[in-house]
């Protein structure tokens, strides 16, 4: 039968807005369209916490996630003009700046200095520097990821937000807040994707299983909002690491990190988040 086309697997890739019609779900989303993420949003957004799923499962598939979803070349694009407008940020993506963390070294330092509190907080998890799967310093927004791999904890000591539920997303607020001023908007309509999706199947996550955690989590929002306005440098800019023996209280004089009177420290909600489960 000649008159038959020949079958190939492109064939299973129609365009379903073309045709009219569709059998799958098909959105001018890439990020509806992606099964991984619609999974991910759904189970985040609705689930109770249990052993089936530590703090940081969600936070690291959705980064594997959009190793397929993220736009490299244009987010590199949009950091070569950034860069191009701001001469500190030129030179912070020029030197490349990376160090590796000797935890012991840091265990020897005075209690309160950065290095100590640092260390103290990995300690407390279980949990070694550096630990994000970035390793790649190819491009500019590989060198981001990787740096902000080092930096994440480090960040949570000097914004006083640390790892139980309403610290990680204080510090997503200041960290956006004060990313947003450096970066630009258009830059930051790809940078803030993911951290945005953290927080909002969070709020949803807390509306529908711990809603007693929701007013103290817009307080740390706020505040966090507030830090990452008026601090005199970009968050993830600084060498942490020539400031590890001076106290946390010099680095956050330093960087302009102050503390306003809706301020909390919010540890307690590690207790109540999982406890609740």
């Amino acid at each position: 039968m000649t008159d038959v086309p020949g079958y190939s697997s492109n064939q299973r890739m129609l365009d379903p807005r073309k045709l009219g019609s569709s059998t799958m779900l098909s959105s001018t989303s890439r990020y509806l369209n992606d099964p991984r993420l619609r999974h991910w949003v759904a189970v985040q957004s609705l689930r109770r916490n249990g052993p089936d799923m530590d703090h940081y499962g969600g936070p690291l598939e959705i980064i594997d996630i959009f190793r397929g979803l993220d736009d490299i070349d244009e987010i590199n694009r949009l950091l070569a003009e950034a860069r191009a407008r701001d001469v500190e940020l030129d030179a912070w993506f020029e030197a490349r700046y990376l160090i590796p963390h000797d935890l012991e070294a840091l265990a020897q330092l005075p209690e309160g200095t950065l290095g100590r509190e640092y260390q103290k907080m990995l300690a407390e998890q279980g949990l070694q520097a550096d630990f994000l799967p970035f390793d790649s310093t190819a491009t500019d927004y590989d060198y981001m990821l990787r740096r902000h791999s080092q930096t994440h904890d480090i960040e949570h000591v000097v914004i006083g937000y640390r790892y139980d539920p309403l610290g990680e997303f204080g510090l997503i607020a200041a960290r956006q807040t004060n990313m947003a001023r450096f970066l630009g908007a258009e830059l930051m309509e790809h940078m803030s994707v993911v951290p945005n999706l953290l927080l909002s199947s969070a709020i949803a996550r807390f509306g529908c299983h711990y809603p007693h955690l929701l007013p103290p989590l817009y307080k740390a929002l706020g505040e966090g909002q507030r830090i990452g306005q008026h601090l005199n440098t970009g968050l993830f800019m600084p060498r942490y690491e020539e400031m590890f023996e001076w106290s946390v209280e010099d680095v956050r004089a330093h960087l302009g990190v102050v503390h306003g009177p809706d301020y909390e420290d919010t540890m307690w909600s590690l207790g109540e988040y999982f406890d609740a489960a």
